[in-house]
């Protein structure tokens, strides 16, 4: 899809493996949020 689109932004919530985004980076800029239970949890 990234290369079809070619998004100069992608943002993404919740968690960002290696193994899926590793390659990818280099494509885009990925901006990563943090879900609900990880915000929950770090209190």
């Amino acid at each position: 899809m990234l290369e079809e689109l070619e998004p100069k932004v992608v943002l993404v919530y919740g968690a960002m493996p290696d193994k899926i985004f590793g390659d990818l980076q280099s494509k885009t800029q990925f901006i990563q949020y943090p879900d609900w239970t990880t915000r929950m949890k770090s209190k």
